[in-house]
């Protein structure tokens, strides 16, 4: 009996697939964050503008589309792209807050939003990104 290898994907040929459906959502995340305060907006700039692999949102955007035909689904729902939105937005506020509470300078190679901004602000920005939805 001889066994079936799957051919082996790469996670960057996956994320090609919703490499759209990202973009839009780091474009929405840009918006939704900073409203309408200045500082918040240069905040979010930074953040969002850091890069990261939005792996949480990825996995929604995957399933989503996996799932979209049995759905009779011809294009995601707003309901998915707000999903992805959640989901990164308390991944990156845990994030803020986490990095004020360990000190940390840096994340990612680039310095964090309270040694930016202070502690003050990137608490705010913690918070925002938590109440959005």
């Amino acid at each position: 009996m001889t066994a079936i290898v799957p051919e082996r994907i790469s996670v960057s040929s996956l994320l090609e697939v919703v490499l759209g459906d990202l973009l839009n959502l780091n474009n929405n995340l840009k918006s939704l964050f900073g409203a309408e305060n200045p500082v918040l907006v240069s905040a979010a700039e930074q953040i969002f503008g850091a890069g990261g692999k939005r792996l949480r949102p990825a996995l929604v955007f995957l399933v989503s589309r996996a799932t979209a035909e049995i759905a009779a689904l011809s294009e995601l729902t707003t309901e998915h792209q707000h999903l992805a939105e959640i989901i990164e937005m308390i991944h990156t506020a845990s994030l803020i807050h986490d990095d004020v509470i360990d000190d940390s300078g840096m994340r990612g190679g680039k310095e964090t939003i309270h040694q930016l901004y202070g502690t003050w602000v990137a608490v705010l920005a913690g918070n925002q990104g938590f109440c959005q939805w």
